[in-house]
Formats: C-alpha cells, structure tokens, sequence
C-alpha cells in the first residue's frame, strides 16, 4: 500500500464532478489497489473519509471510518466503509449544525448544517450493491465525501465566512 498525496484546495480538479466507475473496473488489480492506498491515506492522514478526487482520481469513490482520532476526539466510532458510485437519501428534513475540517483544506475548520440521518447506496469493493442507514457523524462525513465527487467543497455549503476559521484558533475560541 502507498499514502498518496491529497491536492489542496485550489487545485481545478477539486471542483470537477467525478465519474462513475464501470462495473468490470472495480474488481480489477488496479483499481483493488487503488482502493488500499485511498484508505491507507486517509488513515495516515487522520481523516474521517476521503473521496479518490482528493487525490487527484476522476472517480465516484470514497472511503469513510472513524476510530480514535485526535482530529475528532469527541466523535463515536464507525467502520471502514468503502462505497463506489455513492448515492445518499435523506431520511429526514432534520439537519444537525456543527464543525467540519478537509484534509483538502487543512489546518481550516467551519460551520455548516448537513442532514442527521440519511440512506447511503452503492456498490462495495467487490462490486455488489448495498444500502447503509447512516445518522450523526458518520451522516456528515458521507455527506462531505459525496460532495466532492461533485466538486464542492465544505465553504459552499457555509451559510456564511463568520466561522471559517483556522485549526489554532478553532481550538482557542469554538472548541471550549
């Protein structure tokens, strides 16, 4: 496995729309391996997930898990889940306020609403399609990663700058 590098916010391929991966390309060596050094990276890393544009691949793929993590300390831990050609339903109107950091951005954290509970769809790494209820951070996360593979970043989805902030101060003035 290899941790590749994540392009950074203002690289053109960020706000590119990724595109689906075929049916006989997911189970290939190539793309099998790929699979491993997205997750390896996003565990390196210390991210929540990760979605292929963010290391410069054109496909509709992340990965998402949480364990102890010192970027999100206070958050529950979910299992490594990796979804191809993703789909998320919400599942309720509720939305849940709260912070979000990108390994695309890093050292930068703001405050935006996402969905609390929502229904995510697609194909694991062996190419059978699935269905998984997601709620709270692990509904955020998927909700950020998905997000990328249509070429938004967590900043569109700020209802305004006021909380766009860096990591040093987030943790001397919000996180308290």
């Amino acid at each position: 496995m290899a941790v590749l590098d994540v392009i950074k916010m203002g690289n053109p391929l960020l706000r590119k729309v990724s595109e689906e991966v075929g049916k006989d390309e997911i189970t290939s060596p190539e793309f099998q391996q790929f699979i491993a050094d997205l997750v390896e990276t996003m565990r390196a890393e210390s991210g929540a997930g990760i979605a292929a544009i963010q290391v410069g691949v054109l496909k509709r793929v992340f990965a998402m898990e949480m364990k102890k993590n010192d970027r999100y300390p206070d958050k529950g831990s979910f299992a490594l889940t990796t979804v191809i050609n993703p789909t998320i339903e919400p599942l309720s109107p509720e939305k849940v306020e709260g912070w979000e950091g990108c390994l695309s951005i890093p050292g930068i954290r703001g405050r935006l609403k996402r969905y609390k509970k929502v229904k995510l769809s697609g194909l694991d790494t062996n190419g059978e399609r699935f269905e998984k209820v997601l709620d709270d951070f692990s509904a955020i996360v998927a909700q950020h990663e998905l997000d990328h593979l249509n070429g938004i970043l967590l900043i569109d989805r700020m209802p305004n700058m006021e909380t766009l902030t860096f990591q040093e101060e987030y943790d001397t003035y919000w996180n308290v």
